[in-house]
């Protein structure tokens, strides 16, 4: 009965008084073409591509509302793409400048370079997704505040970068600063402590107790016996010149009286004579008074005393200056075991220096530092450079009814608490208002017992 009356056309209403009636057809079962007796294929939705909608997460894009105006779904496809990719430079400089700063590579490094990946992602998420509002009175301070955030963001993150692309520059002029320090360090040191009698000079006044060293062994005593030697046998060498000398003479006069000369103080008789042996009386006398054998002797013994300490100094010195160098070395082996792996601080220093002492290079320098700080504004500038779009339009209008709506939420919500305070205000009046008629009530009714009994 209910398959029957199912299939059974619907009975034509009348129509309403001034109108004209339609006419009521009978519905026809639509029939299959007679060559085809298979059901149409139902036609299936092509699913929308996940990454792509995962990239416009990333710009902040309510799907929604972007599904009107789908013309616009590959721009905000590539604006996500922008933040993904300044985000992931960003993780990639922080790596760089972990490693620097640690000196080696480590898997350490990751946590903070994801943390730092994905702080940026946010940011640059923000700086594109919240809206830069209309006109220019209210676009640019947003604006001018936006690529404030992201040129700082740039630069750090771009030195970095810039270290590494000049990184053989940079690791080869700090291995030359540190030779150079450690060759500055050992000159220093060798100057500070300066061979005792040689020829090196004084140590200068600005050398600090750190700068020297203690001996084991010192020829300065061996110096100083030399030298006394030295005096010695030069003041003993002008005695015996002296006494050589006038022996000398004694003996020549002595000759000329035995040969026979003429002159002054002599005989002039040739042979053996009393003067000729008186004078060589006083010559021998002369050169026993003055001792001039013993003095001569002497003399020789402080010539092989001076020989002998000569070469003890020469050792001695040898000795003093091998040890030296070894202290010296050693100090400059323990400066360089302390620089240890080349750091971040030092590699700043090595591009500041680079960039000095080029012209050409500090251009290359900043012309890469400029690349990835401008890299890393792209997105706040391509959400710029593209104005606003139907779609924001659309955001603006969306958030425009809800906050109209939520203050029409808000006043009917004041106005439900004013009707409840009124009403509850009246309901207090009418209390009083009873009350006081109670009392009157009452007041009447003590006032008519009085009567009755008066």
């Amino acid at each position: 009965m209910h398959d029957t009356l199912s299939h059974e056309a619907p009975a034509a209403e009348e129509p309403p008084a001034g109108t004209q009636p339609t006419e009521v057809r009978p519905t026809v079962e639509a029939q299959p073409p007679a060559e085809s007796t298979e059901p149409a294929p139902r036609r299936r939705r092509v699913p929308k591509p996940q990454i792509g909608r995962r990239l416009r997460v990333l710009a902040g894009v309510d799907e929604r509302l972007l599904d009107r105006v789908p013309q616009e779904r590959a721009w905000y496809t590539s604006l996500g793409g922008v933040v993904l990719g300044t985000a992931t430079i960003a993780a990639i400089s922080m790596y760089f400048a972990i490693t620097q700063a640690m000196g080696a590579s480590s898997w350490l490094a990751v946590f903070p370079v994801l943390v730092w990946f994905l702080f940026i992602l946010n940011v640059d998420r923000w700086l594109v997704s919240s809206r830069l509002g209309e006109g220019w009175f209210r676009r640019v301070p947003v604006l001018a505040m936006r690529v404030l955030m992201a040129f700082f963001f740039g630069v750090i993150i771009a030195e970095p970068l810039v270290l590494r692309i000049f990184e053989t520059a940079v690791i080869q002029h700090v291995a030359d600063q540190r030779t150079e320090a450690l060759a500055q360090l050992a000159g220093r040191l060798k100057v500070c402590n300066p061979v005792p009698g040689s020829q090196e000079p004084a140590a200068p006044a600005d050398c600090k107790a750190v700068d020297t060293f203690n001996f084991d062994q010192s020829p300065i005593a061996t110096q100083r016996e030399l030298t006394a030697r030295r005096t010695d046998a030069a003041e003993l060498q002008k005695i015996v010149d002296a006494d050589t000398g006038q022996l000398r003479g004694i003996n020549e006069l002595a000759r000329r009286e035995c040969v026979g000369d003429s002159g002054a103080g002599l005989t002039g008789q040739r042979g053996e004579g009393p003067n000729c042996r008186r004078l060589r009386t006083e010559a021998d006398a002369f050169k026993r008074t003055r001792q001039l054998d013993a003095n001569s002797a002497k003399l020789v013994n402080l010539r092989t005393q001076i020989s002998e300490l000569e070469s003890a100094s020469r050792a001695s010195h040898a000795k003093f200056e091998a040890e030296r160098e070894t202290k010296i070395q050693a100090r400059v082996a323990e400066e360089r075991s302390h620089q240890g792996n080349i750091g971040l601080l030092e590699r700043l220093g090595a591009l500041h220096d680079l960039a000095d002492s080029s012209g050409v290079l500090a251009v290359g320098i900043w012309a890469v530092r400029i690349f990835f700080i401008l890299v890393d504004c792209m997105p706040i500038l391509v959400k710029f450079v593209g104005g606003s779009t139907t779609y924001d339009k659309l955001v603006s209008a969306q958030l425009a009814v809800a906050e109209r709506d939520l203050n029409h939420d808000i006043e009917s919500e004041y106005a439900e608490r004013e009707a409840v305070l009124r009403k509850r205000r009246a309901e207090i009046d009418l209390e009083i208002l009873e009350h006081k008629a109670e009392l009157n009530n009452r007041l009447h009714r003590a006032a008519d017992r009085l009567s009755e009994r008066v």
